[in-house]
C-alpha cells in the first residue's frame, strides 16, 4: 500500500533543518490538494446522483475509523450549524463509538462485524448515501459499514488512496486520490487526511448550495448559538436586504434569528406572507427576493 510506503524523498527527515521540513510539509499537503482535480468528474457523478435522494428524505452517513472516522465526524458535525441541516438527516459512525473521537481506539477498526452491526441499526434505505473513508481502502470496520449499505441499496461513495482496493471496488462511487507514501510513513492524518476533508468539504458544500441554503455566498441558514452568528446573521441580511444595522436586527428577531425568512420579511412588510413564500419556493431565497 502507498499509504503505508516510505518514500526515499523523505530521508534522514530527522536531521533536517526545521525550515526544511516545514517547507516539506507543505509541498506534500499542496500535493494532496491538486489531486483532487482527477476525480472531480466522479465527485459531481456523486452529487449528482445524491441530490434527489436527499431531496426525497434521504440521509447521508459518514463512516470511518481512526483519523478517517474523525474526519467523517467533523464534516457531519458542521452541517447543522452551518446550514440549518436536520441533526436527524445527518449521522457518523467511527471505530469505536464516541470515545474513539478524543482517544486512539486502533483495535476497533478491525472488528468488521461492529461495523456491519452498527450499520444494521440505521435501518438504511435507498435514499440514504453512505461515504465511507479509508485511506488504505481495507479497514474492516468500514467495509462492513459499506458492505451492509450496500445490501440495503443504500447509495455508495468511497473515499481511499489505495488503488484496487476493497472499499474501492465495492462502492458505487470510487474516489481514488492517490496522494502517495507520507513524510512520516502510514501517518494518513496527513495527505491522506486532508485529500479526504477537501473532498467531503465539496460534496456537503455544493449539496447545501443546490439545496438552497446558501444565497449568493452567504450563509442564510446559518443558526445562530452565539455573539459571533448572531452578527453574522445581521450582517447578511442588511447586505442581502440593503438595509441599516438596525433594520436588520429588528426583523431577525421578528424571525426569530432566521435570516433567509428575516430577508422575505423585510420585501413583504408581512411575517406570514414571507413564511408562505419560502414554503412555496423551497426555502430559494432567490425567488423570493424576486417574486
Amino acid at each position: 500500500m502507498n499509504t503505508e510506503k516510505k518514500s526515499d524523498r523523505y530521508n534522514k527527515i530527522d536531521l533536517w533543518e526545521t525550515k526544511d521540513i516545514l517547507q516539506c510539509i507543505l509541498e506534500s499537503q499542496l500535493n494532496a490538494v491538486s489531486i483532487i482535480e482527477n476525480v472531480l468528474s466522479d465527485l459531481e457523478v456523486a452529487i449528482t446522483k445524491a441530490l434527489p435522494l436527499i431531496k426525497g428524505g434521504g440521509r447521508i452517513i459518514f463512516a470511518g475509523a481512526g483519523s478517517s472516522g474523525r474526519i467523517a465526524a467533523q464534516e457531519c458535525s458542521e452541517l447543522f450549524p452551518t446550514f440549518s441541516w436536520p441533526k436527524e438527516k445527518t449521522i457518523f459512525l467511527i471505530a469505536g463509538g464516541h470515545k474513539a473521537l478524543t482517544e486512539a481506539l486502533e483495535d476497533a477498526e478491525d472488528d468488521i462485524d461492529n461495523g456491519e452491526k452498527e450499520t444494521k441499526k440505521l435501518k438504511l434505505n435507498r435514499k440514504d448515501i453512505v461515504i465511507c473513508l479509508s485511506a488504505s481502502g481495507r479497514t474492516p470496520y468500514t467495509l462492513g459499514v459499506l458492505r451492509q449499505a450496500n445490501l440495503a441499496g443504500s447509495f455508495t461513495i468511497g473515499i481511499a488512496s489505495t488503488a484496487h482496493s476493497p472499499l474501492l471496488k465495492e462502492a458505487q462511487i470510487k474516489l481514488f486520490v492517490d496522494t502517495g507514501p507520507e513524510i512520516i510513513a502510514g501517518s494518513t492524518r496527513m495527505k491522506a487526511g486532508t485529500a479526504q476533508k477537501i473532498l467531503l468539504n465539496m460534496f456537503t458544500s455544493t449539496l447545501m448550495i443546490h439545496l438552497n441554503r446558501v444565497y449568493d455566498s452567504y450563509m442564510v441558514d446559518l443558526v445562530t448559538t452565539n455573539e459571533k452568528l448572531t452578527n453574522r446573521s445581521i450582517h447578511i441580511v442588511s447586505d442581502i436586504c440593503k438595509v441599516d444595522y438596525e433594520t436588520a436586527h429588528t426583523a431577525l428577531l421578528k424571525c426569530k434569528g432566521n435570516a433567509k425568512l428575516a430577508c422575505v420579511y423585510i420585501k413583504k412588510k408581512d411575517l406570514k406572507q414571507a413564511e408562505k413564500l419560502l414554503k412555496e419556493y423551497e426555502g430559494n431565497l432567490r425567488k423570493c427576493l424576486e417574486d
